[in-house]
């Protein structure tokens, strides 16, 4: 008799559970399945769409220019939202470069960071190189050197590998490392892949030398491009009158000898002789009318 009691007991309790579940409707039990939001769907519209709001804002100007600026690049962020892979870097590339003319700092350094994620192959080192640019634009030094690093390492013997190097030099010597720094633009100028990579750097390095007062270093960095100049082989006449060029516009040159006039007592004289010359020329202008 017990166990009939205990199976009716059962009978009934199933019953009234089917009930309450009828009673309720069929949203009680679709209510535990959560279906996930559709992905935004990208169409050839959608990419022109933003093409045609980044060429329009090329013809604006004023706060009408970063509006449209504005429009564009979310234009081309929602384009890359809704895509993936690397089919999503081109627009998150183009969203980026539109935010870095609008002034969106951060913007832009998360779209340039999508666009090395999603392609590493075509867009990882420069698109790290924009992100680090940003971040260092927005005073993050230490993101930003870390961010040039990874950029560096990407393809070290590529010109986007030497800025990388330059700039997390600078950083350093911003910040007050200046043996780092010193050693690190040191090792650009020895990675230097053209005459003007290597100009460029032992102009830094030059300088960094004369700010810490070791102007014989710094001479010996500015011979060191002198000669380099002088033998370069396998040039035109025109490139090496652009390289005699870029070398004589060293800021690295007047750096040291102001340094060195000031050690040696003849910032006066250099400025009486200045004089000395403008009043001459004026004098023989004079006799020439």
């Amino acid at each position: 008799m017990a166990k009939i009691s205990l199976g009716s007991w059962g009978v009934w309790t199933a019953w009234a559970l089917w009930a309450v579940c009828c009673a309720a409707g069929p949203g009680v039990a679709q209510q535990s399945v959560v279906r996930p939001a559709p992905a935004p769907r990208v169409t050839p519209d959608c990419l022109k769409d933003a093409r045609d709001l980044a060429a329009r804002a090329d013809k604006c100007h004023g706060p009408a220019r970063a509006r449209a600026l504005e429009l564009a690049a979310a234009a081309y962020d929602r384009c890359a939202a809704g895509l993936q892979g690397a089919a999503s870097a081109s627009p998150a590339w183009a969203a980026a470069e539109l935010w870095r003319r609008h002034g969106s700092l951060f913007l832009a350094e998360q779209s340039y960071l999508r666009a090395a994620h999603s392609d590493r192959r075509r867009y990882g080192q420069r698109a790290l190189l924009g992100a680090a640019d940003m971040q260092r634009r927005q005073r993050r030094r230490v993101a930003a050197a870390k961010t040039y690093r990874a950029a560096e390492r990407v393809d070290p013997a590529s010109a986007r590998a030497q800025r990388a190097r330059l700039w997390i030099a600078r950083l350093l010597f911003a910040d007050g490392k200046t043996e780092q720094a010193i050693a690190r633009f040191q090792g650009a100028l020895e990675c230097a892949s053209t005459p003007r990579q290597a100009i460029e750097a032992a102009d830094h390095l030059a300088k960094s030398w004369v700010q810490i007062g070791a102007l014989q270093r710094a001479q010996r960095v500015l011979d060191h491009v002198d000669r380099l100049v002088q033998t370069r082989a396998g040039e035109t006449e025109q490139d090496m009158q652009r390289l005699r060029a870029a070398s004589r516009r060293m800021g690295a040159r007047k750096a040291l000898q102001r340094a060195l006039d000031a050690r040696h007592g003849r910032g006066d004289d250099a400025v009486r002789l200045d004089e000395h010359r403008r009043r001459r020329d004026k004098r023989d202008a004079r006799i020439l009318l």
